[in-house]
């Protein structure tokens, strides 16, 4: 379960992305591998945040650098954060 926090100054996306990119840096999802569907992502954060804000998360990732996304396939890790 993905937790966020409505309150916080940090916006919802940038929190999501900063779950994720843990997930990434700590091995849980490693190189290689699919991130969890938007529609995954929306149960495990408890239906609590829309698919344009999980949309915002990817795109800061892929922005990054981490992540890639294949039509079709899903958003892959391609690397591991600094």
């Amino acid at each position: 379960m993905i937790s966020l926090d409505r309150d916080a100054m940090t916006p919802l996306y940038v929190q999501l992305a900063n779950v994720l990119r843990d997930r990434i840096r700590s091995g849980e999802i490693p190189v290689g591998r699919r991130l969890p569907s938007q529609a995954e992502l929306e149960v495990e954060t408890g239906g609590t945040v829309s698919r344009r804000t999980i949309k915002s998360a990817l795109e800061v990732l892929v922005e990054e650098g981490l992540v890639q996304g294949v039509q079709g396939k899903g958003v892959f890790v391609i690397a591991l954060p600094e």
